[in-house]
């Protein structure tokens, strides 16, 4: 008949290895475990028992304060792994999860960050002002200092020029501000014209502003702000015919009385406002004021449009105000002879 305390002792180490078991999963084998094997993973276990347990809750806590003041704030667990001897994953098993253990640690873990009141931003946009010697941008803000200047501006005014100001500082000076040229900025403008030229293009010619920039290369709105400019009143129609000169109006009766068709005042491909037509046989007509073609830069103009109109496959003839005046017969003459020629090719 077995022995008692035999029996007892063999029931403990039977328990003792269906717990171990339990607790290390896998890595034990009840069939086939043998008492040195037990007592080899047993104790193993009662030292990650222990080395769990080794640190007191209060010494977590008190760990916990340490880096807050390290960060200076409520500590994150990569800031918490970072600067303590003490693993992250020990301390949320000791207070089973990471919030528990700042709630007691005294913070609240809802809370996204610290609050800070306004002085202490002053404070500190003094002191990274005094470290870089002159008051400092938004970004030298960030590079010197753990709080961020979007938290600084928004506490302190609303914009970082209110926020220095706020702390006793002179707004900042951006030394690197880059200089624009052109545009509707505040840059160096690109685009100038002489008044002549421009009131020429637009009143003479008729040209809409659009057109102007198209020839010039430039933007409708440069040229609105020129006409402002040189005092140039601003047409609010998309095209209005610009008056006949008397020069034209003698062109233009002389061609009605040898019944020529014609069409006054065109613009050509958008870009040229010419004084008169003929479609189909493709001849223009200009007639040239003193006043206007006497101007700087305007015969320079005129063979520049007159060479445009040629490579378009356009006759052009040009009268000037002396011929016109002296003899307006034979200018119309001329436009006949044009057209005949034309007609005879075709």
């Amino acid at each position: 008949m077995p022995n008692h305390s035999t029996v007892t002792k063999q029931v403990i180490v039977c328990l003792k290895i269906r717990y171990a078991s339990a607790l290390l999963g896998p890595h034990l084998s009840y069939g086939t475990m043998t008492p040195e094997r037990y007592n080899e993973h047993y104790s193993a276990k009662v030292h990650l028992r222990m080395e769990s347990h080794r640190y007191p809750r209060d010494f977590l806590v008190a760990e916990i304060k340490r880096i807050a003041k390290i960060v200076g704030e409520m500590p994150k667990m990569l800031q918490f792994e970072e600067h303590s001897a003490v693993a992250v994953v020990t301390v949320s098993k000791r207070f089973k999860g990471w919030k528990n253990a700042l709630a007691a640690a005294g913070f609240d873990p809802l809370k996204t960050r610290t609050k800070y009141d306004d002085q202490e931003l002053k404070n500190e946009l003094t002191r990274v002002s005094a470290q870089v010697g002159h008051t400092p941008s938004s970004d030298e803000f960030d590079e010197c200092s753990d709080f961020s200047a979007s938290t600084v501006s928004r506490r302190l005014g609303g914009s970082w020029v209110s926020a220095c100001r706020s702390a006793g500082l002179s707004p900042p000076i951006n030394e690197n501000k880059l200089q624009v040229v052109g545009g509707w900025n505040k840059g160096q403008r690109k685009f100038k014209i002489a008044k002549d030229e421009l009131l020429y293009l637009y009143d003479a010619e008729g040209l809409s502003a659009s057109a102007i920039a198209v020839r010039l290369g430039t933007s409708k709105n440069s040229v609105l702000r020129a006409l402002r400019e040189h005092g140039i009143a601003i047409k609010r129609l998309h095209y209005s015919m610009p008056r006949a000169t008397s020069i034209e109006e003698l062109m233009y009766q002389e061609l009605e009385r040898r019944n020529v068709p014609f069409a006054k005042q065109q613009v050509v491909d958008g870009l040229y406002l010419v004084d008169a037509i003929i479609m189909g046989p493709r001849i223009v007509i200009e007639c040239d004021g003193e006043y206007w073609h006497s101007l700087p830069g305007a015969l320079e103009r005129d063979q520049k449009k007159t060479r445009y109109l040629q490579s378009r496959g356009y006759i052009v003839l040009r009268f000037s105000e002396a011929v016109l005046k002296a003899d307006i017969q034979s200018c119309g003459q001329k436009v006949v002879e044009a057209l005949l020629t034309r007609i005879d090719t075709k």
